[in-house]
């Protein structure tokens, strides 16, 4: 037989679920908010040919545009278009972990972003377009070995893009350790 005083707490242990569920959803919300605060960039130095951050000189090298038959023979359906970013670092101290978190994007004139596509599915597209050439790393596997102080890297990412936007697009770059700063060059395409 249950006693009176194991009732008791059996009650006010079910009593107190609803309070318990309701603090695990705002902490965990409150993290969320927290995460996306820290991910938000909103001091963006644009440059039209070389900017330093983050302990390197940053330069845009190369803007390729695929899908329309301009650059290769391929043509996507549709109106979408494969955007490739290539960008060299050269580094003016020791960097560390300071390129953690290293996120390239594109953005428009109208606020849209886009984010890079896949590893490995960049991987196979640069395989595809230069197949002779080891595929170039992007920004995020670039930071778990940055160059050393006075030496390059140079890093890809790939984009698809609605064909509308490419006229505006700027690529955009930042890390965890200096965000909300970032940096950004305007890729003036036609």
């Amino acid at each position: 037989m249950v006693s009176d005083r194991e009732r008791r707490v059996w009650w006010l242990s079910l009593a107190s679920l609803p309070l318990l569920v309701a603090a695990a959803v705002a902490i965990n919300a409150w993290r969320n908010i927290e995460d996306c605060r820290r991910r938000i960039e909103t001091d963006i130095a644009q440059g039209s040919d070389q900017l330093d951050y983050a302990g390197a000189t940053w330069r845009l090298e190369t803007v390729r545009v695929i899908g329309d038959g301009r650059d290769t023979q391929v043509r996507f359906p549709g109106q979408m278009r494969l955007v490739i970013i290539r960008m060299v670092a050269t580094s003016t101290g020791k960097i560390g972990e300071g390129w953690g978190q290293c996120e390239v994007s594109l953005t428009d004139t109208k606020g849209r972003r886009w984010l890079p596509l896949e590893v490995s599915l960049s991987n196979d597209i640069s395989r595809d377009l230069e197949p002779k050439n080891e595929p170039v790393k992007g920004c995020g596997i670039t930071s778990l070995s940055p160059p050393e102080p006075n030496h390059a890297a140079m890093i890809e990412e790939k984009f698809v893009v609605p064909a509308d936007a490419v006229p505006a697009l700027s690529v955009r770059l930042s890390v965890a350790a200096l965000r909300p700063q970032a940096i950004g060059f305007p890729l003036a395409l036609k």
